[in-house]
């Protein structure tokens, strides 16, 4: 019982002043906090820009890839009827000078 008004005064005075201090601290750590929030949001927002952009890029690209396949199975079809157009002919000569050697 040996505390007297004004030592419980003081008391109350050094627990409100630790409470303002811890509660300015604490702004200051929120503060800090949406900086990097919105850095990371920032952040994201780009991210999500970019992958779009890669994602039309690569849509144009595939239908380039699309049209060269499609170019490359045309010169393979020609190619592939002109070799047999060759194959023909040269048979078609072989069996010639067969008919003329044995003849």
């Amino acid at each position: 019982m040996g505390r007297t008004p004004e030592v419980r005064l003081d008391r109350l005075e050094r627990i409100a002043r630790l409470f303002v201090t811890a509660g300015l601290r604490v702004r200051r750590d929120l503060r800090g906090m949406d900086e990097k929030l919105n850095i990371l949001v920032n952040h994201q927002i780009r991210n999500e820009e970019r992958f779009a952009r890669n994602e039309e890029r690569l849509a144009k690209l595939a239908a380039r890839t699309d049209e060269k396949f499609a170019e490359v199975a045309e010169f393979q079809a020609v190619t592939e009827r002109k070799f047999a157009e060759l194959v023909q002919i040269l048979r078609q000569r072989q069996t010639g000078n067969s008919l003329t050697d044995n003849g």
